[in-house]
């Protein structure tokens, strides 16, 4: 993404322009550097900013950025003044304006402050900015054009002014001067007059495209962001809306699919809590491994295709800076989750349990260590087994799935947290040698019957089928007794339909309830 840089009145953009290449907007205000952050920013400038009606950027803000690994500078006016402030925590100033403000010799936020014309007629300055009249009378000052009375009388008439009021010519109509001296000092101010603003706000851009020739973007705080409760509430304030769609709007859409609400409310609030801790710990994402998360990500979702990344980018309001920035926040989050790693396995049962499936898990995961340990089987011996990796890869994903082998096999592995491929074959051989025992108990049992939807599902030596509710409960009250005409309603066919490869969670509903079914032995 291009630098973003906030200029206004300080310099004319067509100026700018052919300094550098950036994304550039009005002055800065509240929360305005936030969202370039939010864009996809990674090298901020300042020059211009709001004061007084409108809130003024926030120094949060620009800490928040510069944790964030954004590079922010500051020149000329509020970058100045902002720089000064920010400096030791990372923030680069620039220029002679920066560098009386760092060093105390000027203080007061009007000494940068003007009042200007609208953006539509190029921010047009109708005041003088305090630094400007200062660095003016101090070069006349040493070319002996004023002497040391005129300019101490001249500055203390020009600071006495609201900044809105300031200029050579209201100084000029308000301070008791010696008429010579006025006259010389006039005449010399149509060619010496100095831009202080101006020539800082060039060294700035020049700076920016020094670094980004380089591509000198990362930048690694040295210090710990805090999220208190003011920062919190300045994001709820500044980020009112979403693409457009408020975000109680947003909500209410949600809240009216409860299933989905608790997930994205529970998987959010890991989110924040990750960012947070990356944050802490001064985590950033590191380029030469975006790629790597890139298709990793979209991967585990089967999306590989160049027209489905495209289609779903735009279905999820994503242009190329914002998923680089939405695919940045995941690495960082991948990062938390490793250091994380133990604590997160050790919560893993309680979460099961909100689920309500630690029980099912539990029992299968210890019936299978135990089936596999009878039959001297462990998954490395899938290695020398009959079955090809191929070949299991093709049981698990078509056969147990439902679903074909993903493209890009590796990033799949990587999204399930295993860092080898043969570790993710020998999984799957030890439930494929388990899936035998399963398949084998359903034959000998005959028929199996569960609940699926408002349907019956069967089993019967090996082949599925559904049977409606009411044939089911048209069935006798005794089925033990009565094996052929259950079988009689197999054979003709009766609202019964074959499935030849029933879903995952079709043969869940029949293995995990194996104990529980009715039945015919």
């Amino acid at each position: 993404m291009k630098p973003v840089v906030f200029l206004g009145p300080t310099l004319p953009l067509s100026e700018a322009k052919k300094m550098l290449d950036a994304d550039y907007r009005a002055p800065a205000s509240q929360g305005d550097v936030y969202k370039a952050v939010k864009d996809g920013a990674r090298l901020i400038g300042i020059i211009d900013g709001y004061f007084e009606r409108i809130p003024a950027v926030w120094h949060k803000e620009i800490l928040y950025a510069l944790d964030q690994g954004v590079r922010v500078f500051g020149a000329s006016s509020m970058g100045a003044l902002r720089a000064a402030e920010l400096h030791q925590f990372g923030m680069v100033g620039v220029g002679s304006v920066f560098e009386a403000y760092r060093d105390r010799q000027v203080e007061d936020d009007d000494e940068v402050a003007i009042v200007h014309g609208p953006p539509e007629l190029g921010y047009p300055s109708l005041s003088n900015a305090m630094v400007d009249i200062r660095a003016t009378l101090s070069k006349a000052k040493n070319e002996r054009v004023i002497k040391d009375d005129f300019t101490h009388t001249f500055l203390k008439v020009a600071k006495s002014l609201h900044f809105s009021q300031r200029s050579y010519d209201r100084v000029f109509q308000d301070a008791k001067l010696p008429a010579e001296e006025c006259v010389s000092f006039r005449r010399w101010l149509e060619t010496g007059r100095v831009e202080a603003k101006r020539t800082d706000a060039l060294q700035m851009l020049r700076d920016i495209a020094k670094y980004t020739e380089q591509d000198l973007f990362e930048y690694q705080a040295q210090f710990a962001f805090a999220h208190t409760d003011t920062w919190e509430r300045m994001i709820r304030q500044i980020e009112p809306a979403v693409d457009g769609l408020a975000y109680e709007e947003l909500l209410e859409e949600l809240r009216l699919d409860p299933g989905t609400y608790k997930t994205a409310i529970e998987i959010a609030l890991a989110q924040v809590l990750a960012e947070r801790e990356a944050s802490r710990a001064c985590i950033i994402a590191k380029p030469d491994e975006f790629e790597r998360k890139f298709a990793e990500y979209l991967v585990s979702r089967n999306i590989v295709l160049p027209q489905d990344i495209k289609s779903w980018m735009s279905e999820q309001a994503l242009n190329e800076d914002t998923f680089q920035t939405f695919i940045e926040k995941h690495q960082r989050i991948d990062v938390v989750k490793g250091l994380l790693h133990a604590d997160i396995v050790r919560a893993l049962p309680d979460t099961l349990r909100d689920l309500g499936i630690f029980g099912k898990l539990k029992k299968r995961a210890e019936d299978k260590r135990e089936y596999l340990a009878r039959k001297g089987l462990s998954g490395v011996e899938a290695a020398t087994s009959e079955l090809s990796s191929d070949d299991l890869l093709e049981w698990y994903f078509t056969k147990h799935l439902g679903a074909s082998v993903p493209l890009h096999l590796d990033a799949y592995i990587r999204s399930l947290g295993i860092d080898y491929k043969q570790a993710f074959i020998e999984a799957i051989f030890r439930e494929f040698q388990y899936h035998q025992k399963e398949e084998s108990k359903i034959i000998e049992k005959g028929f199996v019957f569960d609940d699926y939807d408002q349907d019956m599902l069967i089993a019967l030596d090996g082949e599925y089928y559904h049977i409606s509710e009411e044939d089911w409960k048209s069935l006798p009250s005794s089925p033990i007794a009565e094996n052929e005409n259950i079988a009689n309603l197999v054979t003709n066919g009766a609202t019964i339909a074959k499935i030849d490869h029933p879903t995952k969670a079709n043969e869940q509903a029949i293995l995990l309830n194996i104990d529980l079914v009715k039945g015919i032995e």
